[in-house]
């Protein structure tokens, strides 16, 4: 309780001063990091690695890319291998809407449980068909957010008939703009138990369903 109350705090720290705040080792240490990250993609308070180039100029592969462990705070609760745009994106809503929706119920989120970053396969892992923006390292999927009180609020349990599906449904309509695509239970049966957020550029704009 009492390490949790001192992120919680760590997290308002830095929702407040944008990119200052606790110094980046401070910061890991507090989240329980490796001591060797650091600040990637051009922000202190996104933490991570950055890797070796993926791939070797085939449909698949991204080049320098990063694994992140934590964004302003909030920790992934598995490291996704990620282009910086898309890092950059998923910065954008877990430090702004999506702590903006958490902080209207009273609370603030934790932790992110990452399901899917960076994988060398086609759209839904269909044998055919387009490839995946995960081929890319433009996509990132979520299946649950760990709120401040402890709480779990999963995409599967809390995106209907639950006392969480209100959040649960801010947190996907605040990712439309930050990505270029958000999809959840209401896009189809692939997306039933988390949220799938990507940087695909559309001419129409957005798509998010």
């Amino acid at each position: 309780m009492i390490a949790r109350l001192f992120l919680a705090l760590i997290l308002l720290a830095l929702a407040g001063c944008g990119r200052g705040g606790p110094d980046e080792g401070i910061l890991a240490r507090a989240l329980g990091l490796p001591a060797d990250v650091g600040g990637i993609c051009g922000f202190d308070d996104m933490l991570g690695r950055e890797l070796g180039d993926i791939g070797s100029g085939g449909a698949c592969g991204i080049e320098d890319p990063v694994k992140v462990y934590a964004i302003g705070g909030v920790k992934l609760d598995s490291q996704p291998r990620i282009n910086c745009r898309t890092a950059t994106a998923l910065r954008s809503w877990v430090t702004g809407p999506a702590q903006d929706a958490a902080r209207d119920e009273g609370v603030l989120v934790t932790d992110l449980r990452v399901v899917a970053g960076y994988a060398c396969r086609r759209r839904n892992n269909r044998p055919s068909g387009r490839l995946s923006e995960h081929a890319k390292g433009n996509a990132v999927d979520i299946a649950a957010f760990t709120l401040s009180d402890g709480t779990v609020v999963t995409v599967s349990d809390d995106w209907s008939g639950s006392d969480y599906s209100g959040l649960m449904r801010a947190f996907h309509r605040t990712a439309c703009g930050p990505f270029g695509t958000v999809l959840g239970p209401k896009s189809d049966r692939f997306h039933q138990d988390h949220f799938h957020f990507d940087t695909a550029e559309y001419r129409s704009g957005p798509y998010c369903k």
